[in-house]
């Protein structure tokens, strides 16, 4: 939708660091609380332009992958980086010792300390050239992604735009066009080999300066994880394994029977009904009409975000040549303005991928006041905000899909629990490559193998040699980019699913439980943050087993509706 109105302005690094060292030593000098929390303040103002120019000009670059002055921009700027993390570093030793510092946590929350803890303990001067390394690899990452040409049906695609061939009704075609895809993975295997490699390698040497025993738990505090550890992933691993891959392949036989097939293939999967997901039949403005319904009826707060998402031209939704794919939400700008990235296919996906990043750029705005970034994106329980909006627009799905509505609600509600092992296996590879950076790449391979035979018994590769040699973790961009963080759609989801039961039998106070967790943002851990709301913690023993009752005895109900 339009062009940003935005004039970009880059950054003089050196400029840069002398005011920040500049509020940094007025903070510290300051002779009363009131004059120290104003310090504070301006000196999360000054954070936010680099935090909000890096954001600008990245979004611009995956607009337009092709933009040569943007691709330089953010290569300027990635470069940088570390000089400004190691500005970040000394705002968190600074806060931690701060003179008023007791006034500090009563006035902007205990969470920024917390968080400087954790923080404090992930950078030191020795480990800038290896950050460097590390953010140029994430870079050839995704150059290699969005540089993407697959040939297809007599057309040059991208890695977005291949995906509504991919769910195909027909059989053929959704089995060429993913062997089409994977045949650029293929073509580039040893390419994301060597990326993964050295950015393993380059993780473990950063972990290591840092005096850490390995990356896992460097990985963790740049998380933001202050709530949870890796045993608390691993109790949730295990529910997943006793309880939920049973309850897939449940929910695997059904889908087998559905749509007609002995056996079901890696490219049946996201396959879920015989004539296949349901193509939105409206125009894209139809589409965007139905989206400003929703958020104009839903609360008069989504009614200001909607507004405010129009009269600054704060989305770009459509996919095309040149584009990165993917979807995401970040936020720009002085006035911190919320901004939706998406490549919409005119599936009933896009309807997922509008609430999930509305989800994300809502929370944002709610949480803005707080005036402190590690409040705005809270790694730890960022994606519940996504999820648990996915969840709370379910009222709004007739004006979507009309009649096709109740298939669609079912569609949304079982495809995150198929996905479930998924993350799971995810997960435990992530500490699998960081528990062992020594391994040999085939070594890593047959790792991601054997955890599929593990979470994911029923997929079928159909004789594809390629992916049975364990390579389909190549397109899982969180591996590569942000190590340990996909484990939270997972976490997000259980917590998104209790959201949407509570919706069914007290919609008002769900959504003022909600809306109140979008306003605290990063300001309460994980944990803090779900029992506000009245929602177990996945970490509980036995936390899944009712939930999944739960969701069975819906599906019991609504399966009879939608065959």
């Amino acid at each position: 939708m339009g062009e940003i109105i935005e004039k970009y302005i880059g950054i003089n690094m050196e400029k840069y660091e002398n005011e920040f060292n500049y509020l940094l030593n007025r903070f510290e000098k300051a002779s009363n609380y009131k004059e120290q929390s104003e310090w504070f303040r301006k000196i999360n103002d000054q954070r936010f332009i680099f935090e909000t120019t890096y954001n600008y000009v990245r979004l611009q670059h995956f607009r337009d992958m092709n933009d040569g002055m943007f691709k330089e921009e953010f290569s300027i700027l990635s470069k940088i980086e570390p000089r400004y993390q190691t500005l970040v570093g000394q705002y968190y030793n600074s806060i931690l010792n701060a003179t008023y510092r007791n006034y500090l946590e009563e006035q902007w929350g205990k969470q920024i300390f917390q968080l400087a803890e954790l923080k404090h303990d992930t950078y030191s001067k020795a480990i800038e050239d290896d950050l460097k390394k590390e953010s140029q690899l994430i870079m050839e990452y995704h150059a290699l992604l969005g540089e993407a040409v697959i040939s297809f049906s007599n057309k040059e695609l991208s890695l977005s735009t291949i995906t509504p061939y991919l769910n195909s009704s027909d059989k053929l075609t959704r089995k060429k066009a993913h062997e089409a895809k994977y045949k650029f993975f293929k073509d580039n295997e040893s390419q994301f080999d060597e990326i993964l490699h050295e950015l393993v390698c380059t993780r473990n040497k950063i972990a290591t300066k840092l005096g850490y025993s390995s990356f896992i738990q460097l990985g963790y505090k740049r998380m933001n994880r202050t709530g949870h550890t890796s045993s608390d992933l691993s109790i949730y691993r295990n529910q997943v394994k006793n309880y939920g891959v049973p309850f897939v392949s449940k929910l695997r036989e059904s889908q087998k029977n559905r749509i007609g097939v002995e056996k079901l293939k890696y490219y049946d999967e996201g396959y879920l009904f015989e004539n296949g997901s349901r193509t939105i039949t409206d125009s894209h403005q139809d589409v965007l009409n139905h989206y400003r319904k929703f958020l104009t009826e839903q609360s008069p707060e989504t009614k200001a975000f909607y507004n405010e998402l129009i009269a600054n031209n704060l989305m770009d939704l459509s996919s095309r040549t040149n584009k990165m794919g993917g979807n995401f939400a970040t936020y720009i700008s002085y006035n911190k303005h919320p901004y939706l990235f998406a490549n919409l296919q005119g599936t009933a996906n896009d309807v997922r991928i509008l609430t999930h990043e509305t989800g994300h750029a809502f929370q944002f705005t709610m949480s803005r006041h707080w005036n402190i970034p590690e409040y705005i994106i809270p790694y730890d329980s960022a994606e519940i905000f996504s999820f648990g909006m996915e969840r709370l627009a379910w009222p709004w799905f007739e004006s979507f899909f009309g009649e096709d509505s109740k298939r669609y609600q079912y569609e949304q509600l079982i495809t995150p629990f198929m996905y479930m092992p998924f993350a799971s296996a995810v997960d435990e590879f992530e500490h699998y490559l960081y528990d062992h950076p020594d391994v040999s790449v085939n070594q890593r391979k047959t790792k991601w193998r054997e955890l599929e035979h593990k979470y994911l018994p029923e997929r079928d590769y159909d004789g594809n040699e390629f992916l049975e040699s364990g390579t389909k973790f190549y397109e899982i961009g969180h591996l590569f980019t942000t190590p340990f963080y996909f484990m939270d759609y997972d976490l997000a989801h259980f917590c998104a699913v209790q959201l949407w039961k509570n919706n069914q039998e007290s919609p008002k106070e769900t959504w003022v439980n909600y809306l109140e967790m979008c306003r605290n943002g990063g300001k309460l851990p994980f944990n803090d943050l779900i029992k506000q709301a009245h929602i177990s913690s996945p970490f509980e023993a036995n936390s899944l087993k009712p939930v999944l009752s739960y969701i069975e005895e819906w599906i019991d109900q609504t399966e009879s509706y939608i065959k």
